[in-house]
């Protein structure tokens, strides 16, 4: 064979070869890509309106001025705001106090508002009220013991202190003057001395209902006592 045959056989070979070496190494239309994305959310959160926390008393019913100690707490804690919360009271005779569980002593009878102020940590804050009744035992109670009749007792309260007299006409005993004293929260107790030919003490010691209008407990010194006693006025 003629070496121009083998040039021409040789040439699509070169050719094909040629053609394979430039091949891509992806098919068209093929592409490979990274994307990294960042993204940031907000979250919008609305704050409750702050609501205060409601008072509780006790004890209820009315007290007894310069010896009924009032003690408060949260009847109803507070909602909303943002805690933590504080708690500031003023009990409407001048007197303040803080804290969830604050007491007090009121000196003096009368209806007094107290206020309770909740604030919460951004300094915001609400506040409740709470009535609190106070009274005295001045006056005269009547009181009903063993066989004898109604034995009227006449008391003067003096802050915690008391001055009685007894003018017995009924059981004959005569004129009788003592002391007396309150305790917390509605306990009063009076002795009184008789005189005459054989002189004697009539004690009597009880309790106060809320309303300061029965009193009841143990009557002794008088004949056939100690005896239980029921006083009103």
């Amino acid at each position: 064979m003629s070496v121009r045959n083998l040039l021409l056989i040789g040439l699509p070979v070169a050719a094909l070869s040629f053609g394979c070496a430039k091949s891509p190494l992806q098919a068209e239309g093929v592409v490979t890509t990274t994307r990294t994305t960042t993204s940031t959310s907000t979250t919008t959160s609305v704050i409750p309106d702050l609501v205060g926390a409601v008072a509780a008393v006790a004890p209820k019913g009315t007290g007894v001025a310069a010896a009924t100690v009032f003690s408060f707490s949260l009847g109803t804690p507070p909602a909303g705001g943002v805690p933590p919360y504080t708690q500031a009271w003023t009990f409407g005779d001048g007197a303040e106090g803080a804290g969830v569980s604050p007491s007090h002593l009121f000196l003096s009878p009368g209806v007094f508002t107290t206020i309770l102020t909740t604030t919460d940590s951004r300094g915001i804050s609400a506040k409740t009220t709470a009535p609190v009744v106070v009274g005295t035992v001045t006056g005269r109670w009547y009181a009903e013991f063993g066989g004898f009749q109604p034995e009227g007792l006449d008391i003067i309260q003096n802050a915690a202190a008391l001055t009685v007299t007894i003018n017995d006409t009924t059981n004959l005993l005569g004129f009788a003057a003592g002391t007396g004293s309150l305790a917390n929260p509605r306990m009063m107790s009076v002795s009184a001395t008789f005189g005459g030919l054989t002189p004697f003490a009539g004690t009597f010691i009880g309790t106060l209902d809320e309303n300061l209008k029965v009193w009841s407990g143990v009557v002794t010194g008088y004949s056939g006592c100690p005896c239980s006693f029921t006083a009103s006025r």
